[in-house]
């Protein structure tokens, strides 16, 4: 993982308390929302490893649901994530592993998302510095590094292929 400045070491402007499990999520969360085209209706969160262990207190639960609502990094409203996703049905459940047997990374997250008739799998990582890796669509693996809205743009390209 290549950085181009010391603010790619440093983070994005976000909702904190941590580049890693906050807004290193919300991209991973954001993903999903971007490949649906609208927040879900229902998501099964997998966190593994370090993301397992603390995603209450570092509030990666919150910025995964941000994402997945369509929230940017610095959206105030992460912090009540789940208040957002009551008001829009958002059924989610989180389920906690140790470590993931197909992407070795301490912040993994694997999302399924139904909405409507559409069902997505999205596997990503948080890989420092508010950076996160898409490793995989469903079942087709990938890598896309996402740290910024422009990166989503890429993102929304593999949707349309």
């Amino acid at each position: 993982m290549g950085y181009n400045s010391c603010f790619d070491i440093i983070g994005p402007i976000m909702v904190g308390p941590s580049s890693s499990h906050t807004a290193g999520a919300v991209w991973i969360g954001r993903a999903v929302f971007e490949l649906l085209g609208e927040a879900p209706d229902r998501v099964e969160i997998t966190l593994y490893d370090s993301f397992a262990e603390t995603y209450q207190g570092h509030g990666t639960d919150k910025a995964l649901l941000g994402g997945l609502l369509g929230f940017d990094t610095e959206d105030v409203r992460i912090k009540h994530a789940y208040d957002h996703a009551e008001e829009i049905n958002l059924i989610h459940t989180f389920i906690l592993e140790e470590s993931c047997p197909e992407f070795n990374h301490p912040n993994v997250a694997i999302i399924k998302a139904e909405k409507g008739n559409k069902i997505l799998e999205v596997g990503g990582a948080s890989v420092g510095g508010g950076l996160s890796q898409i490793f995989r669509i469903n079942n087709i693996k990938v890598e896309f590094t996402i740290s910024t809205n422009e990166d989503l743009k890429k993102v929304v390209k593999y949707k349309n292929a």
